[in-house]
């Protein structure tokens, strides 16, 4: 089932994103998909992303399939909802 997510810039300068996703299936929809699904390649390439508390590094195994490593990708960019700021893993 596709959740609807609209994500507030964490920097004043910076813009919100808007898409749909489905963890279960790791579809990504939506007006900021395609940025969505190139930051989840990026950091899984990387297979790791530096998040919170700075500077900890995070191993990223499928950010469009479990929801803590989305929830670092996105996290230090956007302010996250409640469901991925939950997620968020502990360091």
């Amino acid at each position: 089932m596709f959740r609807r997510y609209h994500l507030l810039p964490l920097k004043k300068y910076g813009s919100p994103i808007i898409f749909d996703w489905n963890s279960k299936t790791g579809g990504v929809r939506g007006p900021s998909a395609a940025l969505v699904i190139q930051l989840a390649t990026q950091a899984r390439r990387a297979g790791e992303v530096v998040g919170h508390p700075y500077p900890t590094p995070h191993i990223i195994t499928d950010p469009l399939r479990y929801p803590p490593d989305l929830a670092v990708v996105l996290g230090n960019d956007w302010v996250l909802p409640l469901d991925l700021a939950e997620a968020y893993p502990e360091s």
